[in-house]
């Protein structure tokens, strides 16, 4: 089980669409709401073949959080490009209240002996474990509402921020949303910046949700009409300042994990076919 709160992954081509809203209490299918503005983050990292053992041992765990209603929705996203990994992204909006839910759903003596169990089964397939804190940065964000529920991948974008130039970055991420605003007008993400955890100094993320994979193909286009509507002299302008506040970065695509992701039985009820497989 992971260590929930609640229970218990370039820059031109990639600010194109949506952001990770990652909590979901409040969220119906159909309609668009922004990030919450915390976000636990779990990165498992798997031993090679483990996916189906894991997969059945976490099922496990959400079934029982479904059936004891417990507070505390999070989603699943199994990678797809870099190592064999999954994340767990759960947000909430205030500590006091991640406490609470966290007290409200180990206070349940039935369903905690379920998720010790699933704990137990999922501890020989792990190869490490990291736990991270972040929080939504509104500012360095574009039109972030989005209708989770319909989306079943994601691409995930880490930047590290050479030290001492979080300022820097912020700036020229905010240079980048003002351009996009003017030459992409269906451009949508959210930024969030590492609080707690390693490298909490000087890591950010990216989210970009997805309906589907070929909406990669139109993220590309999209940074290539960028790259047109600002012109050569802007463009170098961006890339040599981004070259110099940031120290590295990665892009990896990700899939909604359906059977690894506790979310709103109303979610079940308007997308059975996904959310509702058993």
């Amino acid at each position: 089980m992971k260590l929930h709160f609640a229970s218990m992954g370039l820059l031109a081509a990639a600010l194109s669409l949506t952001s990770m809203p990652a909590a979901f209490a409040q969220h119906t299918p159909g309609t668009a709401q922004g990030p919450d503005k915390y976000q636990f983050v779990d990165n498992i990292e798997l031993k090679p073949g483990q996916d189906a053992a894991f997969t059945k041992a976490e099922s496990d765990e959400v079934q029982a959080l479904r059936a004891a209603h417990a507070p505390g929705y999070y989603l699943g996203l199994w990678s797809i490009t870099g190592s064999n990994h999954v994340l767990f992204f759960s947000g909430f909006d205030s500590f006091e209240q991640a406490q609470k839910n966290h007290e409200t759903v180990w206070n349940n003596t039935d369903l905690a002996a379920k998720l010790n169990a699933g704990t137990a089964a999922e501890a020989p397939l792990m190869k490490d474990v990291h736990r991270s804190i972040y929080t939504y940065d509104k500012d360095l964000s574009l039109r972030p509402d989005l209708d989770i529920s319909k989306m079943r991948f994601a691409r995930i974008l880490l930047f590290h921020v050479r030290r001492g130039h979080d300022q820097d970055f912020e700036h020229t991420i905010k240079l980048f949303a003002k351009a996009y605003e003017t030459a992409i007008p269906d451009a949508h993400w959210a930024m969030f910046e590492k609080d707690y955890g390693e490298g909490s100094d000087n890591i950010y993320i990216l989210v970009t949700p997805m309906e589907s994979l070929s909406t990669v193909d139109e993220m590309h286009a999209n940074g290539k009409k960028f790259e047109t509507s600002i012109g050569p002299d802007q463009l170098q302008l961006l890339r040599n300042q981004i070259d110099k506040v940031v120290e590295s970065s990665e892009a990896d695509l990700f899939a909604f994990g359906e059977k690894i992701s506790y979310v709103p039985d109303s979610w079940l009820t308007a997308y059975p076919d996904f959310w509702g497989k058993k």
